[in-house]
Order: C-alpha cells, then sequence, then structure tokens
C-alpha cells in the first residue's frame, strides 16, 4: 500500500460517494476534513469528559481541564509563541479577530477621533468588517492596501498609506482566494517602524506555511481550527503577552474573574480573561492530534506536485483567468480561484458537482478583491495532501467537459 492510500485512510469522508462517484474535496480552504485521531478524540472528550473546566474540584473536571491545557501548550509550540498564556482560545479566526477589534477599541488612551485603520485589499470580510464596525464606533479612517494585478500586495504604498494617525493594520498571511504568501515579516517591521500594531489573519497560511509568530513580527495572529483538520467551532487568537495584558476582556461572566462585587470586579490573568462561558471542551483537545497530522504531512512532496501541475494545466485552458499568479510557485498555497469566459461561475460548479468534484464558487467572503478584479465571483479548487495526482488530473479533465458544455 502506497503512502498516499495509508493517509486517505486516515479520513473517512473520503469513502463518500457523490452521485454515484467518488468524492474529490476540493473545498479544503473553507473547511478541511479531519483525521480518524480528531474524531476520536472529539468523540472521547464529548463520551467520557464532559464538565465544565476550571471550575470544580472533581475528577471529571480536572480531567477535562487538563485536557484543554494541554491543547493550549500544544498551539502554543506550533506556532511558537512566547507562552501558552499568549494563546487565547476562540470559536475561529471570526471571532477571534472581533475579539480583537473590540478590545483595541476599548483600550484606554490607544484611539482617538481621525486615527486610521489600514486593511489589505484581498482580506477576507472577517478582517474587514470587525474594523469597519470598530471604525464605524469610534469615527476611525479606513485605509486600503491594494493588490496589483497578479495579486500580490503592493508594498511600496506603505509610505503614503501609514500617516502618523495610523494604528492598526490588518492583513493576511495568505489570501483565501489568491493564495499568494505575503511578506509578512517586511510588512511587521514597516509597521514598527512607525508605531503601528500588525494583525495577521492565519487561516490559511497556518495550515500551509511553517508559522513562528516571534520570527514573523506580528502582533496579534489569528486561526480556527476547522481549517487545521480540527473540530469546527474552535480558534486561537495569539497575541504578544503585553499587548493582551492591556486590553479589557470582550465578554462578561463565568471563569473570565478574579473578584465580583457590587462596587467593582476584577478579572482573570491571560488568557482567561478572553475566555467567559462554557468553553469548547471537546473539541479544543483535537487541536493536539490535528497538528500531529500537519507536523506529518504538511510539506508531503506530493502536493507539491499537484499544485504545480495545477499552475500550469489552468493557464492553458483557453479563455481561463487565474487570479494570484506567483512569480514562482513556492510563493503559492495549492488554491486556485478562476474564473471562465462565458461561463458563470456558480453553473461551472455545479457540474462539477455532479461529477463528483466539490469545489467554492462565488464572492468567497472577500467582495472588495472581487469588485478589484471586476468579476462577480470565481471557482475555487483547494487542495489538501489527502489529493492526489490522479484527482488533479480528473479536476481538469472535468473542468474542460464542464467549460465545453456552457459554450
Amino acid at each position: 500500500m502506497s503512502s498516499i492510500e495509508e493517509l486517505r485512510e486516515q479520513f473517512p469522508q473520503l469513502s463518500t460517494k457523490v452521485y454515484g462517484k467518488p468524492l474529490v474535496y476540493l473545498d479544503n480552504a473553507a473547511t478541511s476534513l479531519r483525521p480518524r485521531s480528531v474524531i476520536e478524540k472529539w468523540d472521547w472528550m464529548s463520551a467520557r469528559y464532559s464538565a465544565n473546566l476550571h471550575r470544580a474540584v472533581h475528577f471529571t473536571s480536572a480531567k477535562a481541564t487538563e485536557e484543554f491545557e494541554a491543547a493550549r501548550e500544544e498551539v502554543a509550540d506550533f506556532i511558537n509563541a512566547n507562552s501558552p498564556k499568549e494563546v487565547v482560545f476562540t470559536s475561529g479566526t471570526t471571532q477571534a479577530i472581533n475579539l480583537l477589534a473590540f478590545c483595541l477599541g476599548e483600550r484606554k488612551g490607544f484611539l482617538n477621533v481621525g486615527d486610521e485603520i489600514l486593511i489589505g485589499e484581498e482580506e477576507h470580510h472577517s478582517n474587514i468588517l470587525p474594523w469597519q464596525f470598530l471604525a464605524e464606533r469610534k469615527n476611525l479612517k479606513i485605509k486600503v492596501l491594494p493588490v496589483d494585478e497578479r495579486g500580490a500586495l503592493r508594498l511600496e504604498e506603505l509610505p503614503r498609506l501609514i500617516s502618523d494617525r495610523t494604528r492598526i493594520c490588518a492583513v493576511a498571511q495568505v489570501s483565501n482566494v489568491l493564495g499568494l504568501v505575503n511578506p509578512v515579516r517586511q510588512i511587521a517591521d514597516y509597521c514598527h517602524s512607525r508605531g503601528v500594531l500588525l494583525v495577521v489573519d492565519g487561516a490559511q497560511g497556518v495550515v500551509h506555511c511553517k508559522t513562528d509568530v516571534q520570527a514573523m513580527g506580528a502582533d496579534f495572529y489569528a486561526f480556527s481550527g476547522h481549517k487545521l483538520y480540527a473540530a469546527p467551532g474552535t480558534g486561537v487568537l495569539w497575541g504578544k503577552k503585553a499587548l493582551l495584558d492591556s486590553l479589557p476582556p470582550y465578554m462578561g461572566g463565568g471563569e473570565m474573574v478574579g473578584t465580583v462585587k457590587w462596587e467593582k470586579s476584577t478579572y482573570a490573568s491571560v488568557p482567561h480573561k478572553f475566555e467567559a462561558g462554557t468553553q469548547n471542551l471537546a473539541g479544543v483537545p483535537t487541536f493536539g492530534h490535528a497538528i500531529a497530522w500537519v507536523y506529518k504531512f504538511r510539506n508531503y512532496p506530493e502536493l507539491e506536485g499537484v499544485k504545480r501541475y495545477m499552475l500550469e494545466a489552468l493557464q492553458d485552458i483557453p479563455g481561463l483567468r487565474l487570479f494570484g499568479v506567483p512569480e514562482a510557485p513556492e510563493e503559492k498555497i495549492p488554491v486556485f480561484s478562476f474564473t471562465v469566459e462565458g461561463a458563470h461561475h456558480e453553473d461551472l460548479a455545479l457540474i462539477l458537482d455532479k461529477m463528483g468534484i466539490a469545489v467554492r464558487s462565488g464572492q468567497m467572503c472577500a467582495e472588495p478583491l472581487m469588485d478589484r478584479y471586476g468579476v462577480t465571483g470565481m471557482v475555487r479548487a483547494s487542495f489538501a495532501p489527502y489529493n492526489t495526482q490522479e484527482e488533479a488530473e480528473y479536476f481538469i479533465k472535468s473542468l474542460k467537459k464542464a467549460i465545453k458544455m456552457l459554450k
């Protein structure tokens, strides 16, 4: 048995039939599949250790707490955090960025009327809307760091866009549409030279790129478990401890308190200050198994071959426009978004679905980027290590057939 077959056997969903055909799952940038080890851990926690965390002295609560905090240490090690205390668990990237945007807005003396937030043009809505909410609440100004035709951020615009009023810059490590790996360290260095905090959306990057938050230079970093082979409803906000310490809480409730008095309440230290209420006690412990899987297969050589094949094959299709074209293959993760002249993206996706192929279509929660390129939507095929060369070839063959049907 080959290694790819052994790998695929770890993912039960790959045995699913779609309209009588084997499932070819190419929507990994939205949600990855989960390996058996993650599923079993998830079920095991639900079946054996369903109890509130940190608050009781009985065995089941202590065991649930132990598993939850072990996951925090594993995540901290995975992203090279300076301390597990810098890891705040959330429900995903969306909650992480919303939490951060709200707390930065309430940080005393940090923002004043007329201050500015710089956001990358390629951002997912979850790294746009929280900052717009903050700007509306505090009467701030939003600026946009544009991308060029190829999809690269125009870093030469940073000196023009960052002023003495800029307080926050929010960019993706990797765009969920373009798949290009951004030079985050370069952005961080310039932001810090101007006293600007850098917030990085790592939802796509953490899956495919070795992520070292200290080397990256970010001040805050957010990602989701469900894209990283962990349970859905899990996520992380990492932040430098001194910065997290300086922020007020996001929500009030159980576990995030120090003391509660009618006159005045105090709050727990980080990270618990930001983890009010009952946490995802079954989902968060799956991070350990998901991370173990990533360590083993993130640099799977077959996936690199699939990526290079897809880059060449897509650009050889007449009328197809590929977005996010790298100068070198290593600058891109295996995410391919495109349009086809004369074919609607939804029609292409529906036909591919009938052939057993799951892709994403539409605006992909990046409407401003669609506007930038003058399109109403795209088709996106995104690959994971369990996707094979044969699946890539079947996709290209099926796509050509779908295009022909729509002409």
